[in-house]
């Protein structure tokens, strides 16, 4: 059977043009009622995150954040600021940002995504500072996937520079914390 260069054109075309040419399908898990992903960050570890379109930003646990001290993957000068986080229930508290290196979804990795450090979280959440860097986030509840589509240009990531973690995380307090309290959260070498 022989073709020729206008089809061989055409099927190229609609292969390029096909869903999986342009889009990531992730498997979702559950937590609670809660999709999950697994989210690889900075090359060094892989945890369960929480999708959550409507958090702003993604946030880790401090516990998260110790383990990627702990295993060199975040430094100093990773930190870019502090900033006042607001929860569902309008409670106000202070969050230390910093900039990963990189999320990877599935095959798809996102590079200085900003993430806010939350003390008692326990799982992390995949928010808008990863999720807008695509066209199109999708969820496929029959087949249970995240569709992650077309790659939107990665935004040039806006914080400030910062000397000095010392400055934003003073050693845990004795006492147990109030989760919504402003936060004395993390002692470097713990």
């Amino acid at each position: 059977m022989r073709y020729n260069s206008s089809t061989v054109a055409a099927f190229l075309l609609l292969i390029l043009l096909s869903p999986s040419a342009w889009a990531t399908e992730v498997p979702l898990g559950e937590s609670g009622g809660i999709y999950t992903v697994p989210v690889q960050v900075n090359q060094s570890v892989t945890l369960q995150f929480l999708v959550d379109p409507g958090s702003a930003v993604v946030v880790i646990p401090r516990s998260v954040l110790d383990r990627l001290i702990l295993n060199g993957s975040v430094r100093q000068d990773d930190v870019v600021g502090v900033s006042i986080a607001e929860l569902a229930d309008r409670s106000l508290y202070k969050a230390v940002q910093l900039r990963l290196r990189e999320l990877r979804v599935g095959d798809r990795v996102v590079r200085d995504v900003i993430v806010a450090v939350a003390p008692a979280l326990s799982q992390p959440l995949l928010g808008q500072s990863f999720l807008k860097r695509f066209a199109s986030v999708t969820f496929d509840n029959q087949r249970r996937v995240l569709i992650l589509s077309d790659s939107a240009p990665p935004a040039a990531p806006q914080y400030p520079a910062t000397s000095s973690l010392q400055q934003y995380y003073p050693p845990y307090p004795a006492a147990a914390p109030n989760p919504y309290a402003q936060p004395g959260y993390w002692a470097p070498g713990r």
